[in-house]
């Protein structure tokens, strides 16, 4: 994004009833920026609050968020830490202000929200991201005080706001009210908390198809994680760092389990501060659409993992920068925010996939190609079939071919008949090269069978070879 090349920025909201307008937060100089992603109007100042907003490391103007009903309210919401206030020396602060003509009225300030932090003489896991969730709701993530280690114990304690991830209705409120299903009313616990056992949930995102919440959880020296949240659930820190034992018993807090394990976890050789984005339902990257993507501040590489199974992570690009955070456009395409790029200075990139290799030359690069060889088969079921997702023709190329002859007949088909009904691999005898339908093959593997459906799949295609 040519309109946006301001030093730190960490936040980006689309502007409602706008598809091609934006917000852009910077964290030093609390400033928020309406900029055009078209490039139709230069960047202009929508909000100026460096007159409240204590800056330094990991603390500044953190994030925004515009109120569900916008159009009628007028509201935005952002989250930062604070110069001065109410309780203690150290906090930060979930703040409401009116917006008249692109303008956020500064004077008008309402303080929704005070969260103190502690240790104070810490600076750092302030968290923290704020978001409405599908149900109407605010959501803030919010780091466990700072230091190393947990040394004020807040990850275990579901009963302060530290380590945790917060909800709370302030559409129409003054303030807020607790929202009557919140996991902690009426039962041990601080009302206001959603999710906890965090040890700095910096960004998190709602899919926008199925409503659920996905959070990246910073690590402390070995190991980052990604995870969906669920009401009341107790993600491990400082008993677990990802699915490793770090401190049991807790000094502080003892460690009572069940705790909810991540999807997904990297170690520190391959980066230090994970950032969290979003499921994709764009339209530019199909292979990864329903994904949920992410980052690493330190290393700039970027990765999805399927939350519909349990495979590994795979990694998308290494870009070299460092990633702060991601946004979501309308459209569901991704842009990934930067930090320190040499070349350009902090920028906003989209992702989208690179134009070569075209192994089929259809113009389109084999990281956007479904079928990268035109075999009618795509290239999630060649993986999974374990045939070459770039070669139409030879050994172990097109799927239908079992026996590698170059076309279907009768010594394709048999092996299929002759293991009708039989569970297929891992879980069962049958090879996984015989599992061809559905199209993507069931997620259960104990549901994975030779079927009608298979055998359909080869006899529809008997007599015909692979190739031009």
């Amino acid at each position: 994004m040519t309109t946006a090349t301001f030093d730190r920025m960490v936040d980006f909201a689309i502007i409602p009833g706008t598809t091609d307008q934006a917000v852009v937060v910077t964290q030093n100089d609390a400033l928020v920026r309406r900029v055009s992603l078209t490039g139709g109007f230069a960047p202009s100042l929508y909000g100026n609050l460096a007159d409240r907003v204590k800056v330094g490391g990991e603390q500044g103007l953190l994030s925004i968020a515009f109120s569900p009903n916008f159009a009628g309210d007028s509201r935005v919401y952002v989250y930062y830490t604070a110069l001065s206030c109410d309780v203690g020396s150290r906090c930060s602060r979930i703040s409401r202000f009116p917006v008249v003509n692109n303008d956020m009225i500064e004077t008008s300030e309402t303080e929704v929200l005070e969260v103190p932090q502690l240790p104070a003489n810490e600076s750092n896991h302030n968290g923290g991201r704020l978001l409405f969730g599908p149900d109407g709701y605010l959501y803030l993530s919010i780091g466990d005080g700072g230091g190393f280690g947990d040394p004020g114990e807040t990850g275990q304690d579901n009963t302060d706001l530290l380590g945790s991830l917060l909800r709370i209705n302030v559409t129409g409120q003054q303030t807020y009210t607790i929202p009557a299903d919140n996991p902690f009313v009426s039962v041990a616990g601080d009302n206001r908390v959603w999710a906890y056992g965090l040890r700095n949930p910096w960004r998190y995102s709602f899919d926008r198809v199925s409503g659920k919440l996905w959070l990246a959880d910073v690590g402390q020296g070995s190991w980052e994680e990604v995870e969906e949240i669920v009401s009341g659930g107790n993600y491990g820190w400082d008993c677990y760092e990802g699915d490793a034992l770090y401190n049991d018993p807790s000094p502080g807090e003892p460690c009572n389990p069940p705790f909810l394990s991540p999807r997904a976890v990297y170690p520190h050789s391959q980066g230090c501060s994970v950032t969290g984005g979003y499921v994709y339902r764009g339209t530019s990257l199909p292979e990864i659409y329903g994904w949920y993507v992410y980052g690493d501040y330190c290393t700039g590489r970027i990765w999805a993992v399927n939350p519909a199974d349990t495979s590994l992570p795979v990694q998308l690009v290494d870009t070299g920068f460092d990633i702060v955070s991601f946004a979501e456009l309308p459209n569901g395409e991704l842009l990934v925010l930067t930090f320190q790029n040499q070349m350009f200075g902090d920028a906003i990139y989209r992702l989208t996939c690179a134009g070569t290799p075209d192994t089929d030359g259809d113009g389109q690069g084999n990281a956007c190609d479904l079928d990268d060889d035109n075999d009618a088969f795509s290239d999630l079921i060649e993986g999974y079939a374990g045939t070459n997702p770039l070669l139409e023709c030879g050994a172990d190329a097109w799927p239908p071919d079992i026996d590698n002859d170059t076309f279907v007949d009768t010594a394709d088909i048999a092996p299929l008949t002759s293991m009708f009904g039989v569970k297929v691999a891992p879980n069962g005898p049958a090879p996984v090269r015989y599992d061809l339908a559905p199209e993507p093959p069931n997620p259960n593997p104990d549901l994975r069978f030779v079927d009608t459906a298979d055998i359909a799949s080869l006899t529809s295609r008997f007599g015909q070879g692979c190739g031009p």
